[in-house]
């Protein structure tokens, strides 16, 4: 009798607060960069073309998952339908994935602690305490309870979407159209020589929009019900694609294609870069796109980090009973080390991301399900498309991994 009546207290929102908060926040920093040779509608076009991909992956990931107790995970699940050898694979994509991830929001955070508190106390942290002071902090908020979980990533994308919409104001306003149209010209008569650019960005697009980690938990929040999961993956996704595209334009319509090539080749290609190339020396609005920037980088943390916790909480706990502590070390860990030791590797580790992603999060899941409807033939939750689904993430997700590789 209780169920209904919590599930329906459990707003869409929440799920989708969850979606965004774990994917926005790479693409903040990176796609602007590694768009350039595209630009902007192609850019669109490939935002719009990872979003349904997500969809797929994330909807076949559910699929397979309501067949099994609440609470399992994927280690469990790929065990279960794909055998050993699939699961130890699949292991290592995953956790690749989620510490690379992790590892560069950790370099992006631990500048921002050194600047804010030399800004607000008068002291200047150093770096390690820095990273220490982020990773704790933040490692303190994805051990609490889903639902708390999912309230304080709503209030971070508040506070995204309150940021936004003044950044959006303040660039909005000094936007040249000619800086976006007059460079789409050979893409609508030559796309064959636009292609190589378009190719090498999805593995960074596909990094930019990963969430699929979060599944079970989500499945968890919404008390078994598929169909409000899946409704919140959609508007979460949704809102994720229309933050990027409107953050491409602005980025996109207040530089030249040239310039911004010029100006990435001669600065350091990391978050100050990219404020101080929009800014237009605003003191006011560079801090602001500094603090939204920062606010992306901490929602998405939240987001992978619950969601690596999760899947080595599903191994350690489930699978070779040990304790909860255990995971918890696991995840923050390894990736706080890296950042300690390799500051600078921000913009790269995305694009490494983006190829574990297209292994645990693309092709382990066609798989999956494919295996899943031999194995546990049922008639729940199906994903849209049947039988054709699988197999167009597989294709699309060799693609991606061949343009990382090449």
């Amino acid at each position: 009798m209780n169920s209904p009546s919590e599930t329906k207290k459990v707003s869409l929102i929440y799920g989708a607060a969850m979606v965004i908060s774990t994917a926005v926040g790479a693409g903040m920093m990176s796609l602007p960069i590694v768009s350039i040779g595209m630009w902007f509608f192609l850019s669109v076009a490939v935002i719009i073309v990872t979003s349904l991909y997500m969809l797929a992956t994330g909807s076949m990931l559910l699929e397979v998952n309501m067949k099994y107790p609440l609470g399992t995970g994927f280690h469990s699940m790929i065990k279960d339908c794909l055998g050993e050898k699939s699961v130890y694979i699949n292991d290592i994509a995953m956790m690749f994935n989620g510490f690379v991830l992790l590892y560069a929001y950790i370099t992006a955070g631990t500048h921002t602690v050194m600047i804010y508190s030399e800004l607000f106390t008068g002291f200047e942290i150093n770096a390690s305490l820095s990273a220490l002071l982020f990773t704790a902090v933040l490692g303190a908020v994805i051990c609490c309870k889903p639902i708390i979980i999912s309230k304080v990533s709503s209030v971070l994308i508040f506070t995204m979407l309150c940021t936004f919409a003044y950044i959006l104001i303040n660039l909005g306003s000094t936007v040249a159209l000619s800086n976006i149209i007059n460079h789409q010209q050979s893409v609508f008569s030559i796309t064959i020589p636009l292609l190589p650019y378009v190719i090498l960005t999805l593995p960074f697009f596909l990094a930019a929009t990963g969430y699929q980690q979060i599944i079970p938990m989500l499945r968890t929040l919404y008390k078994n019900k598929p169909t409000k999961v899946m409704k919140s993956i959609l508007l979460g996704l949704s809102l994720v694609s229309l933050f990027y595209i409107l953050w491409m334009f602005v980025i996109m319509g207040n530089q030249s294609q040239s310039d911004m090539i010029n100006t990435v080749n001669t600065e350091n290609a990391d978050i100050e870069g990219i404020v101080s190339l929009i800014s237009h020396n605003n003191n006011e609005l560079s801090a602001v796109l500094f603090f939204f920037v920062q606010v992306a980088v901490i929602t998405s943390f939240i987001g992978v980090a619950k969601g690596l916790l999760d899947y080595l909480s599903d191994i350690m706990i489930n699978q070779l009973n040990l304790t909860p502590r255990y995971p918890r070390i696991l995840v923050l860990v390894p990736p706080l080390v890296c950042s300690l030791l390799l500051p600078n590797g921000f913009v790269i580790a995305i694009g490494f991301a983006g190829l574990a992603g297209a292994i645990w999060s693309g092709i382990v899941p066609a798989l999956l399900v494919l295996a899943s409807r031999k194995k546990h033939p049922d008639d729940g939750f199906v994903t849209y498309g049947g039988i054709v689904t699988p197999w167009l993430i597989l294709c699309y997700s060799l693609l991606i991994i061949c343009s990382m590789l090449l």
